[in-house]
């Protein structure tokens, strides 16, 4: 498995975060009488996580079914030159002009790739029925029926989130660079922070032990403000991010964490 990156949603996911917080501040002064807290939901909103749930397994089951093939692919697409015209990139075209795939593995991608296409114009066709981040005023609703004690205990994690990634940003650098510096078959599958940082020769002992203590206090304040947030937005964490991950926060090392 390849090494992955979230930074872009992590950016995602910290602009959000922001904008609960400055919520939060124009709420501080309202009155504490909270109404229960309102799910950001379309009346079958479940009916469609559903639907897409499925078409998503679906989609797995096809690229599983000839893994072998499309990992070829991938070889032959990572070795491409860094001139190649990837804006006009026609992967069944690419796909046709691979010397190191039989006609009958062309065929059978090609098919793969057919049925891939009608999935995805299924899944889009579904996201567009749900309620969309820009939809404000369902937004607002939610916040002004959440509890303002919540919203507090949101900003004041949030801040210390904040604090515990910048005390010690230059040696989480350092796990970035160890990360990014492991080989392509590495076993990903299996990583695991903390066994990580302690075995990193760039570090010494009271550095190892500082960070796997800000990264065991990041993982619990990430996981309050998960219950924490959908206690305000009901069952939209998905909604808000499209259910691409099942995180809400990501400690200061985003760079570093396997998808």
């Amino acid at each position: 498995m390849k090494k992955k990156t979230v930074w872009s949603l992590v950016l995602a996911l910290a602009l959000m975060a922001s904008a609960i917080g400055a919520s939060t501040a124009a709420l501080a002064a309202t009155p504490d009488t909270a109404e229960p807290a309102t799910a950001i939901a379309t009346e079958n909103e479940d009916a469609i996580w559903e639907q897409i749930e499925t078409l998503e397994a679906k989609s797995d089951a096809i690229f599983q079914r000839n893994a072998a093939l499309w990992e070829k692919v991938d070889e032959a697409c990572n070795a491409l030159p860094e001139d190649y015209n990837f804006e006009g990139f026609d992967e069944a075209e690419f796909i046709r002009g691979m010397t190191t795939l039989t006609a009958e593995e062309k065929t059978a991608l090609l098919a793969d790739i057919e049925e891939l296409n009608g999935l995805d114009a299924e899944m889009e066709a579904l996201y567009a029925k749900l309620p969309s981040c820009d939809n404000l005023p369902l937004y607002e609703k939610a916040l002004e029926n959440a509890d303002p004690k919540v919203l507090d205990e949101i900003e004041a994690l949030e801040q210390e989130y904040d604090r515990v990634c910048e005390k010690n940003a230059d040696l989480w650098e350092k796990v970035d660079e160890a990360y990014f510096g492991l080989p392509d078959d590495y076993d990903f599958e299996n990583y695991d922070e903390i066994t990580f940082i302690r075995s990193l020769n760039v570090l010494t002992d009271e550095e190892k032990e500082a960070l796997v203590a800000d990264y065991t206090r990041l993982v619990e304040i990430d996981n309050r403000l998960c219950e924490l947030n959908d206690s305000v937005w009901g069952n939209t964490g998905r909604l808000v991010f499209y259910d691409a991950v099942s995180i809400c926060y990501t400690p200061c090392l985003q760079d570093t964490i396997p998808l």
